[in-house]
């Protein structure tokens, strides 16, 4: 796809979903922008293509975008910051964050802004030479922030009227974890009940719901694993597991077998759960997930006697 169709493509993908301009661009540049792409007058800026595209329900990596040099560096901090922080290398997000502020400082762009605040908020802060997390009301305060960048007068009550991207799906996703972490798990459950409803009929098929839904699945299923709740957690987190394997996203597969191998323990079924539990190992162990690998031997051997190696 060349950069000279991206607005008719936009318009095309917009029609057929029955998006209204006002919808799709509410939070990201203003109608007569929006109008402009479409018609092929304007060039949209990196930051507002991604978000028109994510909305749509589409990758951005699927479109050729030229990027300006400052631009490309943003967009290659953002890949490696976010793999940082799936690592739980904060120490080096941090370092990579701080780089992100100071092109921030220049670019001056919302949608910067919110993947800022969004990474930071689980990445920390460093104070004399040591990285220390943020709270949960704090990391709360600066996701509602980062969500509200975007889409302005969101709540978790109503976020279902909003047409969400995957960043600020991912928010909404990072909010409700706060809740849970705190003790606040009704809440939390709640929020990802709305979420995984709002991916499954939103961004069903499409790249993002591919990604979004394990990943929302994996942290729904295990809140209401926590909360005693097992069958409803085996159901998510096998709906979960469906998707990865029918779509190949597998980033999340080893979290939700080990999800619902904890379960079945739980309800007596240790038979199924052992073998789901060396399922989860090898999974992890294809991603060379290794901490994740410890987290599943020392379940397995303190809940099951099981020894895996």
């Amino acid at each position: 796809m060349y950069n000279y169709h991206i607005g008719e493509y936009i318009k095309r993908k917009r029609e057929e979903q029955k998006i209204k301009q006002d919808e799709l661009c509410y939070g990201i540049c203003d109608r007569s922008t929006l109008s402009r792409i479409e018609r092929g007058k304007q060039e949209p800026s990196y930051y507002i293509l991604k978000a028109l595209l994510q909305r749509l329900g589409i990758s951005e990596d699927r479109c050729q975008i030229l990027m300006g040099a400052q631009e490309f560096e943003i967009a290659e901090l953002q890949k490696e910051i976010v793999a940082d922080n799936v690592r739980h290398d904060f120490s080096s997000a941090l370092k990579k964050i701080c780089r992100l502020e100071e092109l921030y400082q220049s670019a001056e762009n919302p949608l910067l802004r919110q993947f800022i605040l969004r990474v930071r908020a689980l990445a920390g802060y460093e104070k004399n030479g040591e990285r220390l997390d943020y709270d949960n009301p704090t990391q709360r305060k600066m996701l509602i922030h980062a969500l509200e960048l975007t889409c302005p007068g969101i709540s978790m009550e109503n976020m279902g009227s909003f047409l969400l991207g995957e960043d600020e799906a991912k928010i909404i996703n990072q909010i409700a974890i706060t809740y849970s972490e705190e003790g606040n798990r009704r809440q939390a459950i709640e929020i990802y009940r709305q979420l995984i409803r709002y991916v499954q009929s939103h961004f069903a098929g499409c790249e993002i719901g591919q990604v979004m839904l394990p990943l929302t699945a994996y942290n729904y299923s295990k809140v209401l694993g926590m909360e005693g709740r097992y069958e409803e957690a085996i159901e998510i987190a096998e709906l979960g597991r469906q998707w990865c394997v029918k779509y190949n996203k597998c980033r999340m597969l080893g979290g939700l077998l080990l999800n619902i191998a904890c379960c079945l323990h739980e309800l007596g079924n240790d038979e199924k759960s052992k073998k789901l539990l060396l399922n989860s190992y090898y999974a992890y162990l294809l991603m060379e997930n290794f901490t994740s690998c410890k987290v599943v031997q020392e379940y397995a051997e303190e809940n099951l006697g099981m020894k895996i190696s």
